[in-house]
């Protein structure tokens, strides 16, 4: 038996939360004791009632249903820091309500024995794709310039010329994370300096890496995910804006790591349009 803590995040989303959770009720109880933390971020009473039914009426498919209602956007980080103090399982999986998951739970198998195999990986996640376009790479992991840019591996690739590898990366989006408990114990909660949104998940792997984890994508998996389906609608907080700060005090924060862990130039990002234009012969 598999003992797992399932973080989710909501924000006037519900619906598309519901539709994870339904996924998480076929795991099979003869596999999976799943403790469910399903945190919601300041959201409008017609949406956290939506969650409130669902969570009364599907509580007994799960080991425990613990559902936090916040009063304000605690962001991100603040939103997923209440998961890792409520966790009560030794791995930790992180989703984002806007992923796509699979029918059956062989994804959730294989990232689980990746842990099991190696105890050093802190944090295992996916091939994420491009919902829209499912054939397309969004990301196989992050990798940093030296001064600090962020780059989306393989992103705009075709999905099936992506060998079906264990990588190590830099760093991994935070969509879907497998974490070992032990390695967020060992390094902490997730910063507060990147409220509420953007590089709070890349500053946590640069820690984890400094502190000796392992962070890695396994590209046998892939994820179908929405993206930023949150994140830019917050309008106190513009995405763009948030972006650029949050860029900034992450290349100040990490300057003398940054060369060290460096895997790209700014040639190899890649941030244009999906699917990519085609070049004029």
């Amino acid at each position: 038996m598999r003992n797992l803590t399932v973080s989710l995040l909501n924000l006037n989303q519900a619906q598309l939360t519901i539709d994870v959770l339904d996924k998480l009720a076929r795991l099979p109880v003869g596999d999976w004791t799943v403790q469910i933390i399903v945190t919601d971020n300041g959201s409008r009473h017609d949406q956290v009632q939506l969650l409130f039914d669902w969570v009364s009426a599907n509580k007994d498919k799960f080991a425990e249903v613990l559902f936090v209602v916040a009063s304000r956007n605690l962001g991100a980080n603040g939103g997923r820091n209440v998961a890792l103090k409520l966790a009560s399982s030794d791995r930790i999986l992180i989703l984002d309500n806007d992923v796509i998951l699979p029918d059956s739970a062989g994804w959730l198998d294989t990232l689980w024995q990746r842990i099991e195999d190696d105890p050093k990986i802190g944090i295992v996640g996916p091939m994420l794709i491009f919902a829209s376009y499912p054939d397309i790479v969004q990301s196989t992991g992050i990798g940093l310039t030296e001064r600090g840019r962020v780059g989306y591996l393989n992103r705009a690739e075709i999905v099936d010329q992506i060998p079906p590898h264990l990588n190590e990366v830099v760093a991994s989006p935070a969509a879907c994370w497998l974490i070992s408990k032990a390695a967020q114990q060992s390094v902490g909660l997730f910063s507060d300096e990147f409220y509420p949104m953007q590089y709070w998940d890349v500053d946590f792997c640069v820690r984890l890496r400094l502190a000796g984890w392992k962070i890695v994508c396994d590209c046998s998996i892939g994820i179908k995910h929405i993206g930023n389906v949150t994140t830019r609608s917050l309008k106190q907080h513009p995405y763009a804006r948030v972006a650029v700060q949050h860029g900034m005090q992450f290349r100040k924060k990490w300057a003398d790591i940054l060369p060290q862990i460096a895997t790209l130039s700014d040639e190899d990002i890649y941030w244009g349009p999906i699917p990519r234009l085609k070049e004029k012969s």
